[in-house]
């Protein structure tokens, strides 16, 4: 897959960003959140118990010690077949496995401490793993688990709050005993020594992308660094930097990698956003060469809700690809990477930028016309035909022959794509962006029948539809979906010399640190506020 091409010749606004002002009876804190045990857990009706658990239990009930061995192997053995849970804030997961207890009634026992920096629902996933981990082998395939049981709720965020009650699941049987504490606190200045580096996992031109741990919280983020002098010394990138954290502080979309914070020095930029691990869409394209018809249109169904979400605020992403859609835990999707974002692009304003990926540019582009937030849907129309058939519709080796076919070859489907497929594709890929399906809004794209017949839309937004597939990740530390040329790499936030940026220079990168409580405060008094939403 070909890398982005950088935005050129754009007619757009050079003006600093607007950031919005978060509500004001939300408040910055700490939640901390404790999963004490479950009851009343069971597989859904007519699912069987997996022959490795019904043998795991029998042997468990008979000699109460799991087999022998030393204490830890013991400790492994004995409890991988009770349930485990995923517990998600913002975007956030632990994986936590159960202390004891049996497969209805769990015990789990556990804290954990999450940064608050916006309004987000908790979940509880309880899991049934189908099988042990092999001897000697590092990494467990986790796909196939069944997921037994799930809840969501949104804790009260804007006083100190405290409870300790039963929750019942909202999806499969059981209930989960959560305590739940919030303590509002102040926003201080933030630096990178409150983070531990752990791994490299991407580099891009103006910095790189690593998995670190925050100091106070244990919270695994994934930290962007970008150096100033790098991207001053291109026209335009301070204003695509600007729009990028701008754009991550205003959406809170459950599709869309959530911002954290955002701080600086003198010398670089940092992002901090959630930690999502479960591996590119591209990475899982890739391996399995194509994707059945179900799991592509619930990867589009998504898609869809956090791209319109993003022209709710007149927002056009403008680089959908594989490659920048993430999964987490569970399955579900997490769009990410928003440097070629396009802000106040109202319903019929156009701009020029000729941006985006080779094989997902749409013709109006190439023809130089100007274009519309439909320039997504376009995107979205070749992500849905590439999922379902391994390649983009138009794909040549040869960047110049595949405009050509952009603008004039016919579409050819395979001949296993069914006709409401290949009908939602012929409307998103209609070269006349004013006749094309989504001109009149994203619902005109989810009355389409490949996907109104399906989805519940309401259930969907919520995450209450289990995902067709759940990548095989461990634990928030996972690094196994990444690539290693990254990850073997020493994971330092590298000394910058001699940058010596201008104040005229500096002054342009004001808008990029936000504290939210405070928005009128001046970075030049010395610190670096957190940055929230």
């Amino acid at each position: 897959m070909s890398n982005r091409l950088a935005a050129t010749n754009s007619n757009g606004s050079s003006s600093r960003p607007t950031t919005p002002r978060p509500a004001d009876n939300f408040r910055h804190g700490l939640l901390i959140i404790q999963i004490m045990q479950g009851r009343g857990l069971s597989l859904p009706p007519g699912q069987p118990l997996p022959d490795a658990i019904s043998r795991a239990i029998s042997s468990h009930s008979q000699t109460g010690r799991g087999g022998g061995g030393n204490r830890e192997s013991v400790q492994r053995r004995r409890n991988w077949w009770l349930p485990y849970v995923v517990l998600e804030f913002d975007k956030n997961e632990i994986l936590i496995d159960a202390l004891g207890g049996d497969l209805a009634a769990p015990h789990w026992a556990y804290r954990a401490h999450y940064d608050v920096s916006r309004q987000s629902d908790i979940a509880v996933s309880a899991y049934l793993r189908t099988s042990p981990q092999t001897a000697g082998q590092n990494h467990y395939d986790m796909g196939n688990d069944l997921l037994i049981a799930r809840v969501e709720l949104t804790p009260p965020l804007d006083s100190a709050h405290q409870s300790d009650r039963w929750y019942s699941a909202t999806a499969g049987t059981g209930e989960f005993r959560l305590a739940i504490q919030f303590k509002p606190s102040k926003n201080e200045p933030l630096t990178i020594e409150a983070f531990d580096l752990l791994k490299v996992i991407g580099k891009g031109s103006f910095g790189k992308v690593m998995q670190v741990r925050k100091k106070d919280t244990s919270r695994i983020y994934a930290l962007k660094t970008i150096r100033k002098a790098h991207i001053a010394a291109r026209p335009g990138e301070i204003t695509h930097i600007l729009a990028e954290r701008t754009v991550l502080a205003l959406v809170n979309n459950p599709f869309i990698v959530p911002l954290k914070f955002s701080f600086q020095s003198p010398d670089k930029l940092y992002l901090v956003m959630s930690f999502v691990n479960g591996g590119e869409l591209f990475y899982h394209l890739q391996r399995e060469g194509k994707f059945d018809q179900n799991r592509s249109r619930f990867y589009a169904a998504e898609l869809l809700c956090a791209l319109e979400h993003l022209h709710s605020f007149n927002v056009v992403y403008r680089d959908l690809k594989p490659e920048n859609i993430l999964l987490d835990y569970t399955g579900h999707i997490a769009l990410c990477d928003f440097g070629l974002c396009k802000l106040n692009m109202g319903e019929q304003e156009k701009t020029n930028t000729f941006c985006g990926t080779p094989e997902y540019i749409a013709p109006e582009l190439l023809r130089s016309q100007g274009y519309t937030k439909t320039v997504d849907w376009w995107t979205l129309g070749v992500l849905l035909f590439e999922m379902m058939t391994g390649l983009p519709p138009f794909y040549d080796e040869n960047v110049e022959t595949m405009y050509q076919r952009i603008l004039h070859d016919p579409l050819r489907f395979p001949d296993d794509m069914g006709p409401e497929a290949r009908s939602i594709i012929i409307g998103l890929l209609n070269r006349d962006p004013s006749r094309r399906l989504g001109n009149n809004g994203g619902e005109e794209i989810k009355r389409h029948p490949f996907f109104a017949r399906y989805i519940d839309w309401h259930r969907l937004l919520q995450r209450k539809i289990v995902p067709p597939f759940k990548p095989s990740v461990e634990s928030a530390l996972d690094v196994a979906n990444f690539d290693q040329e990254f990850t073997s790499e020493a994971a330092l936030d590298s000394v910058v010399e001699d940058s010596h940026l201008s104040e005229t220079v500096q002054d342009q990168f004001r808008g990029f640190t936000y504290n939210p409580n405070n928005e009128h405060l001046s970075e030049s008094a010395g610190g670096y506020p957190i940055m929230g939403h």
